[in-house]
């Protein structure tokens, strides 16, 4: 696959995303009351890592702290998900006791601490479904003039969370020129779907297409699946271990024929959210043994640390780490950078 094919594919996506028109807005009828005694009418958006996406007719969409809120009243039909990974589905109510809230409908109502929630999100498909996509679009470039090598990054990620299920689409897509020397491509495409299960347990299931000149790899098809879980949940800090299957297809720089695997794959991941100021840290490894011979494996692991400038446009800064244990003749491998980046999320 050639890299603009990839790269104008997942832009296409993800400008769908962004620009597709949306459905009418429902009726600001919510009210959050504040620790300060405000009573605010608007509409909740969602909570996510302690921000709770509001909408207003006088202030627009703003991100109020979770730790601000003592009350909450909404007739929207919600998912709320609690740290224990449970969850709840309905309108909110009020309680009479700050920090606490019934999530339900009719009789069928649960009451539960303000301190627990970790998540909410709207699930009226017809009006909200827009709503539920989340992603973001970055772009680096680096130019020495003292060596002339020149380094492009683009990725982009789009997400849609669902009552049950969350699909992702990742773009990371890497191109290095330097006078005399042949332009090297470091891309990946990925498509995941992760279904929620009880108790912070989840499966997932994948598939993606990459490329490493550096390490020999002119083509590698996977297809696997997982079974993982959210060890910690909270609104600052979210973890999750996975294990699972993986079957590969490669096709080696310099080597015939095409080769088929049989590969395990263990994947740490953790995010870090601050409000103030407004930053993630997130860690990501992932580790593909060969079931045949543990000895001989691949790995990906990246760091990223991102800081928000204005609302939604933010600096990124990524250290990134692959490793294969058997790389073809004249190929390295390892392959390792950095890469600064100015980006957009939605």
């Amino acid at each position: 696959m050639q890299k603009t094919e990839v790269a104008w594919a997942c832009l296409a996506t993800l400008l769908i995303a962004l620009w597709m028109p949306r459905d009418a807005e429902a009726a600001k009828t919510d009210i959050v009351v504040l620790i300060n005694g405000d009573a605010v009418t608007g509409e909740i958006k969602s909570l996510d890592f302690g921000a709770l996406r509001y909408s207003t007719d006088s202030m627009g969409t703003v991100s109020i702290e979770w730790e601000e809120v003592v009350s909450l009243q909404s007739n929207q039909s919600l998912q709320v998900e609690v740290a224990s990974g449970t969850r709840y589905f309905g309108g909110l109510f009020a309680t009479g006791a700050d920090g606490r809230v019934g999530v339900g409908r009719g009789e069928n109502i649960q009451e539960i601490d303000l301190s627990q929630i970790v998540r909410i999100t709207p699930i009226e498909t017809d009006e909200k479904i827009w709503q539920r996509f989340e992603g973001s679009l970055k772009f680096g470039f680096n130019s020495d003039k003292a060596s002339q090598v020149t380094i492009g990054n683009l990725s982009a990620n789009v997400r849609y969370r669902a009552r049950t299920y969350l699909l992702g689409l990742d773009l990371i897509t890497s191109i290095t020129d330097q006078p005399g020397a042949e332009t090297t491509q470091n891309q990946s495409l990925k498509l995941n779907y992760q279904r929620f299960r009880d108790s912070r347990w989840f499966t997932d299931w994948f598939t993606s297409v990459e490329r490493n000149d550096e390490q020999g790899v002119d083509r590698r098809l996977s297809f696997g699946g997982g079974l993982g879980k959210y060890l910690v949940q909270s609104n600052k800090n979210q973890f999750s271990l996975l294990v699972g299957l993986v079957a590969t297809r490669e096709s080696l720089i310099g080597t015939e024929p095409d080769t088929t695997n049989a590969e395990a794959n263990f994947s740490v991941k953790y995010l870090h959210r601050s409000l103030e100021p407004s930053s993630d840290i997130t860690f990501t490894t992932d580790v593909f043994p060969q079931l045949k011979d543990f000895s001989s494996f691949r790995s990906n692991s990246n760091l990223t640390l991102r800081r928000e400038l204005v609302e939604d446009l933010f600096f990124d800064l990524s250290f990134y780490y692959t490793y294969l244990s058997d790389p073809p003749e004249g190929a390295e491998k390892d392959d390792y950078g950095v890469v600064t980046s100015i980006g957009y999320s939605f």
